[in-house]
């Protein structure tokens, strides 16, 4: 029973430390040895166009991608009143590629023009008044608690802790 202070408070700590922080950690650790394929940088002129690898959309550019994948790659570029781009990509193993797509901008005529707005105009009618008589409810629901759950839970695991250690 001596050390079932120190396991509380081993897990209040465990509790305060935040979740990202450690799968971040976890992530890099575990993706990083043993890499097999290269890396992409994408480029376009104009940019924010959609870049899609292989049919598979991996985001807009400028944009650094992972690909695990080796060999030649089909590319499409894609943006709105822009014409569309296709290529190909060659990746090798732990080497950088880069990725530079200029895009042709679309004719004048096919680029849909929108209609002026127009003004309209509504009429209003002014409701009429009402003899009904609604009564209202008294209010029903309670409102949350501004209390963290992680807190109450640590201040749980404290509270053991200190009856524990004053029993002795």
């Amino acid at each position: 029973m001596k050390r079932f202070p120190f396991f509380v408070s081993l897990v209040f700590l465990l509790l305060l430390i935040p979740a990202d922080s450690v799968s971040a950690s976890l992530e890099t650790a575990t993706t990083t040895p043993g890499r097999t394929g290269g890396t992409i940088y994408f480029e376009t002129t104009p940019p924010g166009a959609t870049i899609w690898l292989d049919n598979v959309e991996i985001g807009t550019s400028p944009i650094t991608y992972y690909s695990g994948k080796t060999g030649t790659l089909e590319v499409r570029v894609q943006k709105r009143l822009y014409q569309d781009y296709t290529g190909t990509v060659t990746v090798s193993s732990n080497n950088r590629v880069d990725f530079l797509a200029q895009l042709t901008p679309l004719p004048s005529d096919l680029v849909p023009v929108t209609a002026p707005a127009t003004q309209v105009t509504t009429a209003t009618i002014p409701p009429k008044k009402s003899t009904i008589i609604i009564p209202t409810p008294w209010p029903t629901s309670t409102p949350e608690s501004p209390v963290d759950p992680a807190v109450v839970i640590g201040a749980i695991a404290l509270g053991f802790g200190v009856i524990v250690i004053r029993r002795r």
